[in-house]
């Protein structure tokens, strides 16, 4: 079991079954909110993870033994690279999310204010005054207005 190739294979497995569950979280529909606490458990988790590694770089270099690393510096490295491919699906994500919220505002407002075709200057054309949606109230009326 000193072959390099065959050592590998267990840090290789980790890798591909992490890459293939981030791959996962891209494509599957969200239905709450706790993907949030688990991107943070997961935030944390790295970091504590990278600053055990600066305090104890011997242990941390014996856990990439094990796993099948050479150095523990590779495994940071590893466990970082997976860090960010996590960030970046998040990111796509929200950004997708955001992007989908947009697209619908900006479809309600046009819908919100379209003009009727068969009028020329939109609902108030020809009368050159402007109209008030409650005329027995304001100011010109000597009523006060009605409380909301």
């Amino acid at each position: 079991m000193d072959d390099p190739q065959t050592r590998y294979w267990l840090i290789k497995a980790i890798l591909l079954v992490a890459l293939l569950f981030i791959a996962w979280v891209i494509v599957r529909p969200v239905r709450s909110q706790g993907h949030l606490a688990l991107r943070r458990v997961v935030m944390v988790g790295t970091i504590v993870f990278a600053m055990f590694a600066v305090m104890f770089p011997g242990l941390l270099n014996r856990v990439a033994w094990r796993l099948g690393v050479d150095r523990g510096i590779n495994l940071l490295v590893y466990v970082l690279v997976l860090a960010l491919f996590a960030q970046i699906a998040t990111a796509y994500r929200r950004d997708s999310t955001a992007e989908k919220r947009l697209t619908g505002l900006a479809r309600a407002v046009a819908l919100d204010t379209v003009r009727d075709p068969g009028r020329e200057g939109g609902p108030d054309a020809g009368s050159g005054e402007e109209t008030d949606p409650d005329p027995g109230a304001g100011a010109g009326s000597g009523q006060p207005p009605d409380p909301v």
